[in-house]
């Protein structure tokens, strides 16, 4: 989401990706005046790595909508493209891993008692 900073006349002279009191007008990254202000502020680097980062969280997304829609039995998971399959199992494995690391973390920091946060 992008929001709007406006002068006097309602005119927008910049665009932020948070919300604050002086962006405060949501606006569509459509727009012609938001594509001009984005065009100053973002060079390609920097628009490549926004690409990565998004298509890394949509895929996130999609991940969780088939796990959703097969939990529901609304579709099969088995009526996905192979191709399909092995790389939805592989990101599942991977963030397995990641996760069961994560729990080993939290567990160390909750059973070490002589650094309690109360």
């Amino acid at each position: 989401m992008l929001y709007a900073k406006v002068d006097q006349q309602g005119i927008i002279i910049d665009v932020s990706t948070e919300q604050s009191e002086d962006y405060n007008k949501l606006v569509a990254p459509n727009d012609p005046n938001v594509e001009r202000i984005l065009e100053a502020k973002i060079s390609n680097t920097e628009a490549q790595g926004m690409l990565t980062n998004s298509d890394s969280d949509m895929m996130r997304v999609l991940e969780d909508l088939i796990d959703l829609l097969t939990q529901k039995r609304l579709i099969q998971f088995t009526e996905l493209p192979i191709a399909a399959q092995k790389k939805l199992l592989s990101r599942k494995w991977v963030r397995g891993l990641n996760a069961s690391n994560d729990e080993t973390l939290i567990n160390e920091i909750s059973t070490d008692d002589s650094d309690s946060f109360i």
